[in-house]
C-alpha cells in the first residue's frame, strides 16, 4: 500500500476541498495585494486581510472542532 498522501489530502487519502478552498483563497490574497501596492488603493487592504483571515481560520477551527475531549 501506498502510504504517502498528497497535498490536497488528509492523512486518510480522502481529498481535502477545505485545504484547497484555503489554497485558492491564499493565492488570492496574494494576487489582491499586489494589486492593492500597485494601485495604492486603500479598500484593497480590508478585502486582503478577508482572503487571508479565509486562507487560514478554516482550517485552525476545523482542527480544534476535530479534536476528541476527554472526560
Amino acid at each position: 500500500m501506498n502510504d504517502k498522501t498528497g497535498f490536497f489530502e488528509e492523512k486518510n487519502g480522502v481529498k481535502s476541498s477545505m485545504r484547497l478552498m484555503s489554497f485558492i483563497s491564499l493565492i488570492a490574497a496574494m494576487g489582491l495585494a499586489g494589486l492593492t501596492i500597485y494601485t495604492n488603493n486603500q479598500d484593497g487592504i480590508i478585502l486582503t486581510f478577508g482572503f487571508l483571515l479565509g486562507a487560514f481560520a478554516p482550517k485552525a477551527v476545523q482542527k480544534f472542532a476535530e479534536q476528541k475531549v476527554s472526560s
